[in-house]
């Protein structure tokens, strides 16, 4: 949509262009001869006006195309940056409810292995996941800079 609201665009250009540069200056009946893909015909006036606001109109109709085709995109890749952001917070979360679990399990395995050993388990876990969480907030705090960019 964008690459034939470009060619629009550039191609209406050009004719203006040519339409200028075979202008006298002279506003008479008659326009002069134009030669058009093999075609002569001598247009008014007028007709030159009318001609020149129809290229108008198309000029604004492949600028519209060109950027509502540019907005479109950037809406996408938009839509798409928030759903990465919430698949990694859902994943943190996650991660975090299993680490919680995990540990629980660690204490109950410990409370029924013994007291003394219960206690360097829970504490060897509660440090792991400490760790693991540390770890994994700064790896999603470095990802969510790296999305906003």
């Amino acid at each position: 949509m964008m690459l034939l609201g470009l060619l629009l665009v550039l191609g209406l250009a050009g004719l203006a262009l040519v339409a200028f540069m075979d202008n006298d200056g002279l506003f008479t009946t008659s326009a002069g001869a134009v030669e058009l893909f093999g075609y002569t015909f001598s247009p008014t006036v007028g007709e030159v006006f009318l001609i020149g606001t129809a290229a108008g109109a198309l000029f604004l109709v492949g600028l519209f195309m060109l950027f509502s085709g540019a907005g479109r995109r950037a809406r996408r890749r938009m839509a798409a940056r928030r759903e990465l952001a919430a698949q990694r917070a859902e994943n943190l979360a996650l991660k975090r409810k299993h680490d919680t679990i995990a540990t629980e399990l660690a204490a109950q395995r410990a409370a029924e292995a013994g007291a003394a050993d219960a206690e360097r388990e829970v504490e060897a876990a509660r440090a792991a996941r400490d760790a693991k969480l540390a770890r994994d907030g700064a790896e999603a705090e470095a990802d969510e800079r790296l999305s906003t960019r």
